[in-house]
């Protein structure tokens, strides 16, 4: 990119040179707390106290890994970096993984988010990267999509892209659009409630039966509501009604890779959505996987599914 200086095995742009760092991994994957993280900053070390929770200081972006080339990973709603960390493990290069606005300690943006608020932070992170891959999942999914469809200038670098889960394209069939609306309508109620334990019942009841009882699944879904209720993440519940890409047939001028990667069985991310995407795309493949794959019972199907893709 033109004007950007090379730091840390990443692109930074000049200005930003001075107050960002490259935190490095001992491993590919994990969580925070699995050995000593250090980061490098004009030429000495500190420790980090959680690689999970990067600050302001560096444009809340965490970096694993070295060199070219260099991927983004960005967040579904209500997750975080450490969510995204297990698609990052096994790619080469450096891995760049950014908390959105209402997310891992980032202030939102404001209230009525649409998919250009999102687009416009994961705009910010390709310039202050350089990655010339990226990956998004669900709203971040979307976030790409509206950044590749509307002629922003930061993707021109980007040859693959990865959409995960994506919810939401360039309009709702009228059944799927009113079952929108009603999932809205309940989560709003019971957040004006406070009914915390009745949030978690219906996050967990979006669910594949068989994924419900999952520990993971439940601390998950009591997570996500905390979040909801203690947070203002809740800035962005009505994002679920919007509209991804308003240009869909721009998606066919984009050159580069792409894979579309979702499971049956999920209310929130229907498989018809990901047929569209994959449809818009020229160089696109699409990969649909049994019910709960992606977020509960698939890890190792996923990575090297992802790992063929941007390694390949």
């Amino acid at each position: 990119m033109c004007g950007l200086m090379k730091a840390g095995g990443w692109r930074v742009a000049p200005q930003r040179l001075s107050r960002l760092w490259t935190m490095t991994d001992p491993s590919s994957s994990g969580t925070a707390g699995d050995g000593p993280a250090r980061i490098r900053a004009t030429g000495h070390n500190r420790p980090v106290s959680d690689r999970n929770r990067p600050g302001a200081d560096t444009d809340w972006i965490s970096t694993f890994g070295s060199g070219d080339p260099v991927t983004l990973f960005a967040h579904g709603f209500s997750g975080q970096i450490r969510d995204t960390r297990p698609f990052a493990a096994g790619i080469d290069g450096t891995r760049a993984l950014v908390h959105l606005g209402g997310h891992g300690g980032r202030p939102s943006p404001g209230t009525g988010w649409d998919y250009g608020t999102i687009a416009s932070q994961l705009s910010t992170a390709l310039a202050t990267t350089g990655a010339t891959r990226a990956l998004g999942v669900s709203m971040s999914a979307g976030g790409l999509a509206r950044l590749l469809t509307s002629g922003d200038t930061h993707t021109a670098a980007l040859t693959k892209v990865a959409f995960v889960l994506p919810a939401s394209w360039a309009g709702f069939s009228p059944t799927l659009s009113d079952a929108i609306d009603d999932s809205l309508t309940r989560i709003r109620r019971l957040l004006a409630d406070g009914d915390r334990d009745g949030l978690v019942d219906y996050f967990l009841s979006r669910e594949p039966a068989e994924v419900q009882t999952l520990e993971p699944a439940r601390a998950w879904a009591r997570q996500k509501v905390d979040a909801l209720v203690e947070t203002d993440m809740s800035d962005g519940v009505g994002l679920a009604v919007k509209i991804a890409v308003d240009q869909p047939e721009a998606a066919g001028d984009f050159a580069g890779d792409v894979l579309v990667l979702t499971h049956e069985d999920d209310a929130s991310h229907p498989v018809e959505v990901a047929r569209e995407y994959a449809a818009a795309f020229p160089r696109a493949q699409l990969e649909v996987l049994p019910p709960g794959s992606i977020l509960w019972r698939g890890r190792t199907r996923i990575r090297q599914i992802l790992t063929d893709f941007f390694n390949g």
